[in-house]
Parts: C-alpha cells; structure tokens; sequence
C-alpha cells in the first residue's frame, strides 16, 4: 500500500474532522473522507485510492471550481494533505 494512504487513513482515527484537503500537481480536492473497512473477505475501498464525498476541485492554473458527489484520487498522485480542523 501506498504510505500516503495509509497515513490519511491512519490520521483520520486521531482527528475531529473527516473533511480532506488535498493537493494534486494540478488541483486541490476538499471533500469528506469515505471510511473503509477492511475485514478479512470484503473490502469496502480499493487499495491505494482515497474516495470523497461532496467534493470541490479547484484547478491549480484557472482557478476553475467544480463540485462532484464523490470523486476517487490515486493515493500516489497527492502532494500534501491535512484535515479541515488542521486548516488555518
């Protein structure tokens, strides 16, 4: 597994938010963090991609904004990231 999703995954045990804030080379993803379960025959998430909810995308270089119900980010492809309580 990717150590940045592991880390998101990790972190969120030990936040009072599940709001994400991301960024990618080329966009910032905030949206709310879909929890997975892995049990020992069912995975509720794929491994490696980080899933939001009611998410907004702002591109780096328009500053174009778009709003998506859920959207799926390759864990490998996030720059940075923090929870919304952590955000000044």
């Amino acid at each position: 597994m990717c150590k940045t999703y592991e880390a998101i995954y990790e972190l969120v045990k030990h936040t009072e938010s599940d709001i994400l804030i991301c960024s990618t080379g080329y966009a910032k993803f905030e949206g709310k963090l879909t929890k997975c379960n892995f049990k020992k025959d069912e995975d509720t998430c794929y491994k490696d991609i980080v899933t939001l909810q009611d998410a907004i995308v702002k591109c780096h270089d328009s500053q174009e904004e778009k709003e998506y119900r859920w959207i799926n980010i390759p864990s490998k492809h996030i720059q940075a990231f923090a929870f919304k309580c952590c955000e000044k």
